[in-house]
């Protein structure tokens, strides 16, 4: 079976509170924890038995909470998975948490599950932020937490920040930016508050009781987080992500490469080459790069699937050689290797060189400052030939 598959996404829906601006597939709730478990583990062996010889290099649990699961549960899932793939020895196992579920003991439990990476959701350090944002913890939860997961053991860390929140002006974005960078997490997410269709937030800017920041400040909070990474020694090596050397996070690594993947849970997204596609019950266009595949965001209808037999998909789709050429572009211009040129991009890259939007250097095309600021253009315009 495909070698080529080597990484495992995890959906955990579970949250202690629903934020007003996330449209991901998460409850504000843990009922029916045990049940989505036991749902989740027939989704694993089923996708387990179908690939015999995966060797998982990554695993992300994401959500949701992962980290609020009860530890039982949680370590349940983990055995699941050892029990039905290989797992490469230095393999890269990352679990998203809050801290305002999060203590030593808690984190003990992770690293013993069989995790060695926490994702902190901290996004603020401003308590007016972290109330727009209705998020539950304080800023001193956030520090203490991190010193938690530090001392049960966890030495990659990363720490997800937000900007471009109404409220928040530069110089406390700088000031937040410059707090989590003394703590050395290793890795920084920094990502813009965006407003998306069907959240509490979409809903209050449509009525005009919430207005957006202005795209120049919200740009120029990007930039001093990439400043003030940078002067911390941490690499822009996403345009979102920095991080010390070694700590990149390689699970993501495989999104941004338009790679392979193999996804379990509700809402969960996936992406396999032919072979594996069609091993776990897919259909397979002829002539296709991949198939995108997704789960429905109802709970009890995943339950109900995965039970009658462990098949929990709900939709497909074939990606073209041409759109996965596309993709690849597009992903790999957010990455700061850049992205190697096909022939047939050479003449459209050298406008964009002209231009200032782009470097070419042994063959890979990578976007400078001001092609950051424009990155879609830059990507369509490569795309366009």
């Amino acid at each position: 079976m495909s070698s080529a598959v080597r990484s495992l996404y995890v959906h955990i829906p579970f949250c202690e509170r629903k934020c007003s601006y996330c449209d991901f597939m998460s409850v504000g709730t843990t009922h029916g924890e045990r049940e989505y478990t036991a749902a989740l583990r027939a989704e694993l062996r089923h996708l387990s038995a179908s690939l015999p010889d995966t060797t998982l290099e990554t695993i992300f649990f994401g959500g949701g909470t992962p980290g609020l699961l009860d530890l039982r549960l949680l370590a349940s899932i983990m055995d699941e998975i050892r029990g039905g793939f290989a797992i490469a020895p230095d393999a890269e196992i990352t679990l998203e948490a809050n801290p305002s579920s999060t203590d030593e003991a808690r984190a003990t439990a992770w690293l013993r599950a069989g995790f060695n990476r926490v994702s902190m959701g901290v996004q603020s350090l401003e308590p007016d932020i972290l109330a727009f944002l209705d998020r539950v913890h304080s800023a001193s939860r956030a520090m203490t937490a991190l010193g938690e997961v530090r001392r049960a053991g966890f030495t990659a860390l990363n720490c997800d920040l937000i900007y471009a929140v109404p409220g928040l002006d530069d110089a406390r974005w700088g000031a937040t930016v410059a707090r989590i960078l003394e703590a050395d997490p290793g890795h920084l997410s920094c990502y813009e508050l965006t407003v998306e269709a069907g959240t509490p937030l979409h809903v209050a800017v449509a009525r005009g009781t919430v207005r957006t920041v202005d795209p120049d400040m919200a740009l120029r909070q990007h930039w001093i987080a990439v400043e003030a990474a940078g002067a911390a020694g941490y690499r822009q090596y996403e345009i979102s992500n920095f991080a010390t050397a070694g700590r990149e996070c390689r699970h993501n690594l495989v999104y941004w490469s338009n790679g392979y993947y193999l996804a379990a849970g509700v809402a969960a997204h996936g992406n396999l080459p032919h072979d594996a596609a069609a091993a776990v019950g897919l259909g397979v266009e002829a002539g296709a790069a991949s198939v995108r595949h997704w789960h429905g965001r109802s709970i009890p209808r995943y339950i109900a699937a995965a039970m009658a037999g462990g098949h929990a998909v709900t939709g497909q789709e074939s990606v073209t050689p041409d759109l996965a050429e596309a993709e690849r572009v597009m992903l790999g211009l957010r990455l700061n290797r850049g992205v190697a040129l096909a022939g047939s991009q050479v003449g459209a890259a050298a406008a964009l060189i002209d231009a200032g939007l782009l470097v070419l250097e042994g063959g890979h095309a990578r976007v400078t400052r001001r092609g950051q600021e424009v990155l879609n253009s830059v990507a369509l315009a490569l795309c366009a030939v």
